[in-house]
């Protein structure tokens, strides 16, 4: 989706400069240091299983590229802009970073993602025809999860001095922190001081497990560009927001994953083999890995030179995090946190498969300017129709039923319909056709599993054994003697026995 960047922001930002001192930041590192791949160690220590949710996202982007690379003639270049919301952490005055600074940065990933950035004429002729628009921008988020007017940016005085990459208490409240926003709605975009020397990390695609840490981190010394951002130092142009998010949409530093090695790869084709990161401004041509006549891209955002150096994201990486947007995030490219608009949703704090008689409580969990009013139309239901936000619906009857919700406030409104969303079935075990022929169909009520079928003729034989472990099953009955059978059925309540005939 493409969204307008706000008026407001551009007149902050062609303001005339405000004079400003330059600082020297607190403690220097010898190089770029991204802490993405420790920070993704830690939570696989936390919960095991996060870097196979991260692989996955990755095939689900490869997917994506593939359907696309089918369908190319067809294809047309759309934009799509990310909501941001910016959590302040301070622990000194320095460290509130100014509502200018942040325009700052988002200003510079703008530029930076759509390949309008002044520095792009110092990408070499030899790696500039590799060099692409991302179609990708970035908003300030103006509302927030709860519905009310929002800038986009949280302010938290902490008296955490300063914050590692070793835990996640920035994103705690509870630790000094600030508390994630809806991930499916927004980047999160913490800000702090980070300790040990480090810029910022990100998390990879694929977080699917903790949610709360879902986002970029970043010192709060890189965030923006001169004169906004103040410190003396080479990473005070807003780069490091740009490597990070690279980051969070899926790129791999571009060396691959070992520090020092030719026999790994970041995985894509049109970046060049490089043995290791480069640091500060390199000169000239740097060969590694047999990567001549022109060698490593020290230009690319996802390498370590100095903010000064970057310049380029390749084709290539532009179409994986293009396929990141459309697969494993793609619930952003519905959000309606930079239009300040309206969206229908809602999801249930209870089964939706249930018995005749039971009930489904309802939970709105809609986006966007917070609605003052509500109206759910349950087909199948009673009460059919309610005007509260989080309705309990009792359904007497079998079948498979449509919700709709309506929201509204007093400038707009928006309607969610889920067909078949509800499925209700008989409180008793359904044994069907009556009389059989070629098959019979077994379905157990909701709640109840299936776990043995055997069909048992007169005497006794059986002439069938299933086992089952689903809610239904279906028994081939072909080649069987037309007569009378009985089925007997294990299943997660106890055993029952049906009489059936089948005909020929």
């Amino acid at each position: 989706m493409r969204f307008t960047t706000p008026l407001w922001l551009l007149l902050l930002l062609c303001l005339a400069m405000p004079g400003y001192s330059q600082v020297a930041p607190a403690s220097k590192p010898k190089g770029r240091t991204c802490a993405t791949d420790q920070y993704q160690e830690l939570l696989e220590q936390e919960q095991p299983g996060i870097k196979l949710q991260q692989q996955k996202a990755k095939e689900a982007a490869l997917q994506y590229i593939n359907r696309q690379s089918e369908g190319k003639a067809l294809r047309k270049a759309t934009t799509i802009t990310i909501p941001v919301v910016f959590h302040v952490l301070y622990n000194t005055p320095e460290q509130n970073i100014s509502d200018e600074q942040i325009y700052s940065q988002l200003a510079v990933l703008n530029a930076d993602f759509r390949r309008t950035n002044e520095d792009k004429i110092n990408t070499p002729s030899h790696f500039a025809a590799l060099a692409g628009d991302a179609n990708i921008e970035f908003c300030l988020a103006s509302t927030d999860p709860n519905g009310e007017l929002s800038n986009g940016i949280t302010r938290t005085q902490t008296a955490t001095t300063s914050f590692s990459v070793s835990n996640s208490r920035i994103k705690r409240s509870a630790n000094g922190g600030a508390d994630a926003w809806d991930r499916d709605q927004y980047l999160n975009i913490w800000v702090g001081n980070i300790g040990d020397n480090i810029l910022g990390w990100a998390t990879f695609p694929g977080v699917m497990t903790s949610p709360q840490n879902d986002g970029v981190v970043l010192h709060y010394q890189t965030v923006g560009a001169a004169p906004y951002n103040t410190t003396n130092w080479q990473y005070n142009r807003g780069r490091t927001a740009t490597h990070e998010i690279g980051h969070w949409l899926g790129l791999q530093h571009i060396w691959g994953e070992a520090s020092a090695s030719c026999n790994d790869s970041d995985d894509i084709e049109d970046t060049p083999n490089q043995y290791k990161p480069n640091y500060e401004c390199p000169s000239g041509i740097m060969l590694s890995c047999g990567n001549g006549p022109y060698g490593d891209m020290w230009q690319n955002y996802m390498d370590y030179s100095d903010d000064a150096c970057m310049n380029l994201f390749t084709n290539g990486q532009i179409a994986y995090m293009t396929a990141v947007l459309n697969s494993s995030r793609s619930k952003l490219l519905i959000s309606v946190a930079c239009t300040g608009g309206l969206r229908a949703d809602f999801e249930t704090a209870t089964d939706t498969l249930i018995q005749a008689g039971e009930t489904v409580a309802f939970k709105d969990k809609s986006v966007g300017v917070k609605p003052t009013s509500w109206l759910w139309e349950f087909e199948g239901g009673t009460p059919a129709l309610s005007t509260e936000r989080n309705p309990i619906v009792t359904y007497k009857a079998p079948g498979k039923y449509k919700v709709k919700l309506t929201i509204a406030n007093s400038e707009m409104s928006s309607t969610e319909t889920k067909s078949q969303f509800v499925e209700v079935t008989s409180n008793e075990l359904v044994v069907y056709p009556i009389p059989a022929s070629d098959y019979i169909l077994l379905e157990q009520p909701a709640h109840v599993e299936l776990k043995h079928v055997e069909l048992i003729d007169r005497v006794g034989k059986v002439m069938l054994s299933q086992e089952v472990s689903t809610r239904k099953a279906e028994l081939n009955t072909q080649g069987l003697p037309a007569g009378i059978y009985f089925l007997r059925i294990s299943g997660s309540t106890g055993v029952e026995t049906k009489k059936i005939t089948i005909l020929r």
